[in-house]
């Protein structure tokens, strides 16, 4: 896919240069490559935690496992320079700053051995398939006759907070040094996406949507005349396609319904398009009329536009008769700040109080651990969310607890209506999640 892609995005920037634009290229890993070192990651570390136990050297994998691993992705990386027929001389000089790279991760990988384990490790490594790509890209359109350089989160710096995994960004420290580092290089800056750093120097990495992060803090601090995230889908659709086959792009979505989704577009990289209203759209690299534009509120039509999901998330039901204790559910609450756990709902009656939190595996067995010390019951359950986002009022949400109670009987959380109400959520079972998807589409989006 990437190989079909990257000539549109060139023929993009092209049409953007004509039109008198300054573009500024926010880039992702090549597919499958964050995955990829993540899964190294993970089994470097399991190989560390083997050799603690047997008192053996770690050392012996430098040569069996990093640097075959760090050769795979180097040959990954050229092979797709020349795929899209970037020159001979071309990829000669991409080799050297890609040796640099290539240079560092194995460094870094060589001092996880060494040291055992670093937490602050974790994101460093995993944003080396960013910097790749925004290294690979910056000389292939060198190669068509472009002045393009990369521009690593470090350089600029974006600075955030230490939440790793799941950073901040700071944007008035980042801001201005965007405005002071950015627009002052004559090229076409290749930017990655989903990274930043402390300030005390240590990479971190934004968390889901991390590179439509990027790219909307940038359009927001140097007061873009608009932020285009290109995707290879039509824009916003108002389902997914794998499920609900009559899936539509959604011409319009406002800030909230767009946050609110979640799904082509995280909430995190919403706030800094709405902070300055710059204009954005969500839009099909290879036809750029096929696409999604996000505005204020005032412009939403009254209806349904988008059933959405949200996997990986945990059901908890603590039944406890203390629940009206003054701080019991500040203490709960706490427990799972601590731990890092991101609570999504939260319900309670008298004497039962209803959570679900997402399961993300940072932190989240602990978390149960140290919760059933402190509950006196505590049930858990994998669950799915089912979402509808809109311009919604009480028929809607009436018509979505009537599909629910027929379709899922036994759930434990239906739709809850509130004032200005862009999103009805409903938790279900696993298995259940797609045929509520399947008939929210049905009954609502036209």
């Amino acid at each position: 896919m990437i190989k079909k892609l990257i000539p549109y995005t060139e023929k993009r920037i092209s049409e953007q240069l004509k039109a008198g634009y300054r573009p500024i290229v926010v880039v992702s890993a090549l597919k499958g490559v964050t995955d990829e070192i993540i899964l190294f990651l993970g089994h470097i570390k399991e190989k560390i935690r083997r050799n603690q136990r047997l008192g053996g050297a770690s050392e012996k994998y430098i040569d069996s496992l990093i640097k075959p691993f760090v050769n795979s992705l180097n040959e990954k990386h050229m092979k797709l320079l020349e795929e899209v027929c970037v020159s001979r001389d071309w990829r000669k000089n991409a080799k050297a700053p890609l040796d640099r790279v290539f240079g560092e991760l194995e460094n870094d990988l060589v001092t996880l051995l060494r040291f055992g384990f670093l937490p602050i490790f974790d994101d460093k490594i995993t944003a080396y398939g960013e910097k790749l790509a925004s290294v690979c890209f910056s000389y292939y359109l060198k190669s068509r006759g472009f002045s393009a350089r990369a521009v690593f989160a470090e350089e600029i710096p974006i600075i955030t907070d230490d939440c790793f995994k799941n950073a901040n960004i700071n944007y008035d420290l980042s801001a201005k040094s965007a405005r002071k580092t950015i627009l002052k290089i004559k090229e076409i800056p290749v930017i990655p996406g989903f990274c930043g750093e402390t300030l005390e120097g240590n990479t971190t990495t934004l968390g889901r949507g991390g590179t439509d992060t990027t790219a909307c803090f940038l359009g927001a601090a140097l007061k873009a005349e608009k932020i285009i995230l290109w995707k290879d889908v039509e824009g916003v659709l108002s389902a997914d396609p794998k499920i609900a086959k009559d899936a539509i792009t959604v011409p319009f979505i406002s800030y909230a319904e767009a946050a609110e989704s979640g799904k082509v577009i995280h909430d995190k990289a919403i706030q800094y398009v709405k902070m300055f209203k710059t204009p954005a759209e969500v839009a099909a690299i290879i036809d750029p009329a096929k696409k999604t534009q996000v505005g204020p509120y005032i412009k939403s039509v009254k209806g349904a536009k988008i059933v959405s999901f949200k996997k990986n998330l945990s059901l908890l039901i603590i039944t406890d008769d203390r629940m009206n204790n003054y701080g019991y559910l500040a203490n709960v609450t706490r427990i799972l700040t601590s731990h890092k756990v991101n609570l999504d709902i939260t319900r309670n009656t008298r004497d039962k109080l209803i959570l679900v939190a997402e399961n993300n595996g940072n932190g989240f067995e602990e978390m149960i651990a140290e919760l059933k010390k402190q509950v006196k019951k505590l049930e858990v359950s994998p669950v799915n969310m089912v979402i509808l986002i809109g311009n919604l009022d009480w028929k809607d949400v009436n018509r979505f607890n009537d599909i629910l109670i027929r379709l899922c009987p036994y759930t434990e959380l239906g739709a809850f209506p509130y004032k200005n109400c862009v999103r009805l959520e409903a938790v279900v079972k696993t298995e259940e999640m797609e045929k509520m998807v399947r008939a929210l589409h049905k009954e609502f989006i036209k």
